[in-house]
């Protein structure tokens, strides 16, 4: 579902109770709609730690699944130390490999993903929807801001 800035206005003016209650239901809806299998991806941040928390209000056996990449605080990985029923996953390559291979991954995954098609696409088509947008709208374009990345002496890339 697709909401708009106005019902997300609305949403934001919610008593917490309902933003609970609300978030519980979809959970529910997730949950059964997969048969129980899934887990809460968790970063030991703020957000993840509020999810995970709420799931297991209702599935207190729901799994919970890190991802340790190397680059997080020593005082996350002891957060998520205390916390029960956590799988601790190690990518296959580190962040410098990752880097190395694909490029870095800056303001956003759509931002770098425009950046890397208009730094290597052999279609002008693309390059010049990626430069330019499409019937004077931004949206599927580098922000002029950005565009110096083209030029960058090194990648870009989303795929991290």
């Amino acid at each position: 579902m697709k909401y708009t800035k106005e019902d997300l206005k609305i949403m934001q003016s919610w008593p917490l109770e309902r933003k609970i209650q609300v978030t519980q239901t979809r959970i529910i809806e997730w949950y059964q709609r997969f048969e129980g299998k899934v887990y809460v991806s968790f970063s030991g941040g703020k957000d993840s730690t509020v999810l995970l928390d709420l799931a297991r209000r209702i599935y207190p056996d729901i799994e919970a699944v890190f991802v340790d990449t190397g680059l997080e605080y020593p005082e996350i990985r002891e957060f998520v130390k205390t916390k029960e029923n956590v799988t601790w996953l190690k990518p296959k390559m580190s962040f410098r490999q990752v880097i190395e291979k694909y490029g870095y991954p800056v303001i956003s995954k759509n931002i770098s993903q425009y950046i890397r098609e208009a730094k290597h696409t052999k279609s002008e088509k693309l390059r010049d929807l990626r430069l330019n947008g499409r019937n004077n709208e931004s949206m599927f374009c580098i922000p002029e801001k950005y565009k110096y990345l083209i030029n960058a002496p090194f990648e870009v890339s989303e795929k991290c």
